[in-house]
């Protein structure tokens, strides 16, 4: 359980940190554009958000195939009858959908990748809304992290 602490401590730090580096960078370029630019800011900002969202789910995939495969703590397996191991893909796709809070429910954390698999979702959940919050303040014409906006 320790390991699961641990990992999941790294995995939020490494994906805070780049997601407040992706919001920070796109409020300075907001901040250096002129006023009128609403509609590229915004698709800059919606952009970059997918993109790092995106990204975020894909270094919880390699935390949870280090913690099955490296670690052996716990297993991915599919729901339903037992068929071949779970490949990158379905980790990956586990992932994405673990991230929004979507929970499909086909594939199912075994072990000590529960805790993880909890610590991701929760995390999506924060880093979704602070992403939606800062989408609002875009639309409101503002550079939300920016000194100048």
């Amino acid at each position: 359980m320790i390991q699961a602490m641990l990992l999941s401590v790294l995995v939020v730090s490494i994906c805070t940190a780049i997601h407040y580096l992706v919001l920070k960078r796109v409020s300075d370029t907001i901040a250096q554009r002129k006023s009128a630019a609403h509609g590229q800011n915004l698709g800059l900002a919606v952009g970059a958000i997918t993109i790092a969202h995106v990204i975020e789910a894909f270094i919880y995939t390699l935390f949870f195939l280090w913690a099955v495969q490296g670690l052996q703590i716990g297993a991915l397996n599919e729901s339903g009858p037992a068929g071949k191991p779970p490949t990158m893909m379905d980790y990956f796709y586990f992932s994405l959908v673990n991230f929004t809070t979507l929970g499909r429910g086909d594939l199912t954390p075994m072990g000590h990748l529960r805790f993880i698999t909890g610590i991701e979702a929760f995390h999506g959940f924060l880093m979704i809304t602070a992403s939606g919050s800062f989408v609002l303040q875009v639309m409101a014409g503002r550079a939300p992290l920016s000194d100048k906006g």
